[in-house]
C-alpha cells in the first residue's frame, strides 16, 4: 500500500504568480458594484454618476484593501525567500504527483515503493447462445420408498421406483423430455419423445415412447397418482405399469363450440402392450383417440368429462377394443384453496378381446374416488374399484382403499393406505396396510399432466 506523509509534516503552501493576479481580480470585482452603483443613483439622468464621485469610491477601496493586499504580497515574498520555487509539473506530468513529491522532501520522508496492483480483466462480450447452461437440460429425480404388511402378498420395506426425468427445449419450435426409470427389474426407459409444439391450427404432434393419453390417471407416472397404485381395471386391462407404447401422437385444441376448454388426441403406436395388445410392428398398429371437455361451473368448481378408445390387435392376431369414460368435479374456493378442496373421479372402461381360441370376451370395470382436503397439507380419501379380468369375465375383482396423504413440502409427501382386495370367484379376501414416502427434486415434481 502506497503511504502519503503526515499532513502536519507539509510545508505551508506558497503561492506562485497566479495567486497575486487572483488577488488583483479580486480586488476589481469587488469595486465593480460600487461603480454600479454609482452609475445607477439616478436611472433618468445616464450623467448623472461624475467623474469624481468614481475616483472617491476607487480611492476608498484602495484605502479598504490596500493594506491587506500589501500584507498578502509581503508574506508570499517571504515564503518564496525562504523554501524558494515549487517545482512546476512538466506537460504530460501528473501535478498531484508532484506535489506529493515536494512534499515528502520538504519532510524528509522517503518515497514508498510502488505497488503494481493487478486490474481484473474486462468482461468478455458474450451472446446468449454461449450461455452453457442455457444448453443443459432441466434435470429433476424422484424417488419412492414403501413399507407394506398384508396377510396374502409379502410383509417387506422396499423401493418403488427411482425416476430420472430430463427436459429440455431443443430449438424454437420442439422440445425433448426422457423418464428414465430404475427398478427391481432394471433400467427403464420409461417416455423419450420430441414434441413439436409451434405448428399451425392449435396442433402438437409428439413422436417416442409415452405414456398415453387413455382416461385422466393413465398419463400420469406413480409418483403423481392420488393413491399409491393405479386403479384395478387399469391394472387388470393394461398390466401394472399401465398403457406406454411408441408411436406419433398429435394434440388439437379446437375453439370451444360447447366448452370452456376441449382437446382431441389421436395416437398410433406399435401395440406394444403385453396385456390388451401383442404387436410389435406397422401391421398390428394401436389406434388411440381420445376428446376431453372442460367447464368453468363457478369460480370455486369446474367439471371434466372424457370419451377414449384404443384399437389395437393381440399377439394371436385377434382384436383386442378398449372404450372408457371418465368425469371430474373439483371444488376449490379461491379465498379457501390452501384449507378446503374437494375432487371427485369416476371412469368406466369396457374391454372387448379375442382369446387364444378367436372367441370374444367382453368385460368392464370402473373406479370411484372422492378426497378432501381436511386442513393444510392435509388430504384424506376412498377409492372404491370393480373389475372384471379381461379374458375371464366370470371373475370380479374389488378394492375398497381408504388412505390419508399429508405434504410435507411440494418436494416430499407422506401416504398411508389400507386395501381391502376380494376375489369372487375364489372367494378370497386380502388386507393390505402401505405407508409410502415419495420425494421429488428438480423443477418437474410430481406433475400431473
Amino acid at each position: 500500500m502506497i503511504v502519503g506523509p503526515d499532513r502536519n509534516a507539509l510545508p505551508p503552501w506558497r503561492p506562485n504568480g497566479l495567486f497575486t493576479a487572483a488577488l488583483v481580480t479580486a480586488a476589481v470585482t469587488l469595486a465593480a458594484p460600487a461603480a454600479g452603483r454609482a452609475q445607477s443613483a439616478d436611472p433618468g439622468n445616464p450623467e448623472a454618476g461624475t467623474l469624481a464621485e468614481i475616483r472617491a469610491e476607487i480611492a476608498a477601496l484602495k484605502q479598504e484593501y490596500g493594506a491587506r493586499l500589501a500584507a498578502l504580497e509581503a508574506r508570499l515574498a517571504a515564503l518564496e525567500a525562504a523554501q524558494g520555487e515549487l517545482p512546476v509539473p512538466t506537460e504530460g506530468e501528473d501535478e498531484l504527483a508532484t506535489l506529493r513529491a515536494a512534499a515528502r522532501e520538504a519532510a524528509g520522508v522517503e518515497a514508498a515503493p510502488e505497488i503494481d496492483v493487478p486490474q481484473p480483466p474486462a468482461p468478455a462480450v458474450t451472446g446468449r447462445e454461449r450461455n452453457l447452461n442455457r444448453l443443459n437440460p432441466e434435470i429433476s429425480f424422484t424417488g419412492i420408498f414403501v413399507g407394506q404388511a398384508s396377510d396374502a402378498d409379502r410383509e417387506e420395506f422396499r423401493t418403488e421406483e427411482f425416476e430420472l426425468d430430463l427436459q429440455s427445449a431443443l430449438d424454437p419450435f420442439s422440445r425433448t423430455r426422457w423418464t428414465i426409470a430404475f427398478g427391481e427389474e432394471g433400467v427403464e426407459i420409461e417416455e423419450g419423445y420430441v414434441v413439436y409444439s409451434s405448428l399451425p391450427g392449435g396442433l402438437e404432434l409428439a413422436a417416442g415412447k409415452f405414456r398415453q393419453q387413455f382416461g385422466p390417471l393413465n398419463r400420469q407416472h406413480l409418483h403423481a397418482l392420488p393413491q399409491t397404485d393405479y386403479p384395478l381395471v387399469y391394472q387388470a386391462i393394461f398390466g401394472e405399469e399401465g398403457l406406454a407404447q411408441t408411436g406419433v401422437s398429435l394434440t388439437w385444441l379446437p375453439s370451444k363450440p360447447w366448452a370452456t376448454a376441449n382437446e382431441v388426441v389421436l395416437q398410433v403406436t406399435d401395440g406394444e402392450n403385453e396385456e390388451a395388445f401383442g404387436g410389435e410392428s406397422f401391421e398390428d398398429l394401436a389406434v388411440l383417440a381420445r376428446l376431453k371437455s372442460y367447464w368453468d361451473l363457478t369460480s370455486a368448481a369446474y367439471f371434466e368429462w372424457g370419451l377414449s378408445g384404443i384399437a389395437g390387435q393381440t399377439a394371436e392376431g385377434g382384436d383386442s377394443q378398449v372404450f372408457g369414460t371418465d368425469f371430474t368435479y373439483q371444488w376449490r374456493p379461491p379465498r379457501r384453496a390452501k384449507y378446503r378442496e374437494v375432487t371427485w373421479r369416476t371412469e368406466l372402461l369396457v374391454s372387448r378381446r379375442d382369446d387364444g381360441l378367436g372367441i370374444r370376451r367382453d368385460a368392464w370395470g370402473a373406479y370411484t374416488y372422492l378426497e378432501g382436503l381436511l386442513a393444510r397439507n392435509l388430504y384424506a380419501g376412498v377409492r372404491l374399484d370393480r373389475v372384471e379380468v379381461p379374458l375371464e369375465p366370470e371373475r370380479v375383482l374389488w378394492g375398497l382403499s381408504p388412505y390419508v396423504t399429508f405434504w410435507q413440502s411440494e418436494f416430499v409427501r407422506l401416504r398411508a393406505e389400507y386395501s381391502l382386495l376380494r376375489d369372487d370367484l375364489t372367494d378370497e379376501e386380502a388386507n393390505r396396510f402401505s405407508l409410502q414416502l415419495t420425494w421429488a427434486a428438480g423443477p418437474h415434481k410430481h406433475e400431473t399432466y
